[in-house]
């Protein structure tokens, strides 16, 4: 009788570690389907009409996860895919887990370490700032800065700090794996923010070894008319972005300078786009948001002493069903100027046959 209570006693306390261990463990599944109609007034030379899939923001699922490894530390991870919901197919080039895929130890004293394909400084902190948080429509032009997640980095490793009084800086390295040159294809990354009451302000810097050689994804290419072809034939790619943004109520402003160099791009010159935004949102009830904002786009290209310039306007209305389900309604139009020949308003659509572009969608979200 003693070795049968002793038995069944050994039996519960392996039975209650096990759920405490399971306890102390969680993988979450989840995602966003975002689909909706979109009418652009030109593209190559005609109007159209067409079913977009991630037009608020990018369609996908994911698992997250995080394990309690006691004394304050976790180890974590995070698979997220990207699809068409129009079609099915895979995004970011048809890579399974294209938008990130990463591991790591997070400790609450001492910040995270992530290892894996993961969103560079500029993404992490000036990209709230711009219009990306309302639409992947309203990108600056050919997403020159990365403000619109063109691209992510491969091979990466981040350290992120933990939260110092409102303040968080991180810091990115990317391998770039060829034989002999330790820097050829990497990529590093620095940024900052500072988060307190309604105020939010950000820096960023990012360097990319010969871009054009990294499989990123699918934002460099010559259908970019914006910057495809300068970044496809980069030596290096620089970019730089600075912005803050203020509650007040249920007004909010903010406002973002980035500055992006492709060097070496063109007859051995080098390239400059600087963006200058601002733009404002209004919460009327808690249900409805309007959002506006305004980009000014100067271009430079050494080699020609040539000035492509674009302007662009967007509108944004979003109303909320509950709390994970929303319609929206944007509109947004571009026009070029300078030595820029023709508009084109997002890399998801095709460029203008004229210096003009504009675009109208509704569509509808949903979270889980």
């Amino acid at each position: 009788m003693a070795v049968v209570k002793k038995t069944a006693l050994a039996a519960c306390a392996t039975m209650t570690l096990a759920g405490a261990a399971h306890a102390q463990s969680s993988v979450t599944l989840y995602g966003l389907i975002d689909a909706g109609i979109t009418y652009t007034s030109n593209q190559k030379g005609g109007q159209t009409y067409q079913m977009m899939s991630g037009l608020a923001q990018g369609s996908r699922w994911g698992l997250r996860g995080s394990e309690d490894l006691g004394g304050g530390l976790h180890a974590i991870f995070t698979l997220e895919n990207g699809f068409s919901i129009a079609n099915g197919t895979l995004g970011q080039g048809g890579l399974m887990f294209g938008r990130q895929a990463f591991v790591g130890l997070a400790s609450d004293r001492y910040g995270t370490v992530t290892l894996g394909r993961q969103y560079e400084e500029m993404v992490e902190y000036v990209s709230p700032l711009t219009t990306d948080q309302w639409s992947v429509l309203f990108e600056h032009p050919g997403d020159n800065d990365n403000t619109n997640r063109g691209f992510r980095v491969n091979n990466a490793v981040k350290y992120a700090s933990p939260d110092l009084s409102g303040a968080q800086f991180s810091a990115l390295y990317s391998f770039g794996g060829v034989p002999g040159s330790f820097s050829h294809n990497s990529v590093y990354s620095l940024g900052a923010h500072y988060q307190r009451d309604g105020l939010y302000a950000a820096a960023a810097y990012t360097h990319v070894d010969h871009p054009g050689q990294i499989n990123t994804g699918t934002f460099w290419t010559s259908a970019n008319s914006v910057t495809g072809t300068y970044a496809l034939a980069a030596s290096a790619y620089d970019v730089f972005g600075v912005g803050a943004s203020y509650q007040i109520g249920q007004l909010k402003l903010g406002g973002a300078f980035t500055q992006s160099i492709f060097k070496d791009s063109f007859d051995n010159g080098n390239v400059r786009f600087q963006n200058y935004e601002v733009n404002a949102s209004y919460r009327f009830t808690p249900t409805l948001l309007l959002g506006a904002a305004y980009v000014y786009t100067d271009g430079n290209v050494d080699a020609t002493d040539s000035h492509p310039r674009y302007q662009q306007a967007s509108l944004f209305v979003d109303y909320n069903l509950s709390r994970r389900t929303d319609l929206y309604l944007m509109a947004t139009g571009q026009k070029a100027g300078g030595s820029a020949e023709v508009a084109q308003v997002s890399q998801f659509l095709s460029a203008s046959g004229t210096d003009r572009q504009a675009s109208v969608a509704v569509g509808m979200r949903h979270r889980f």
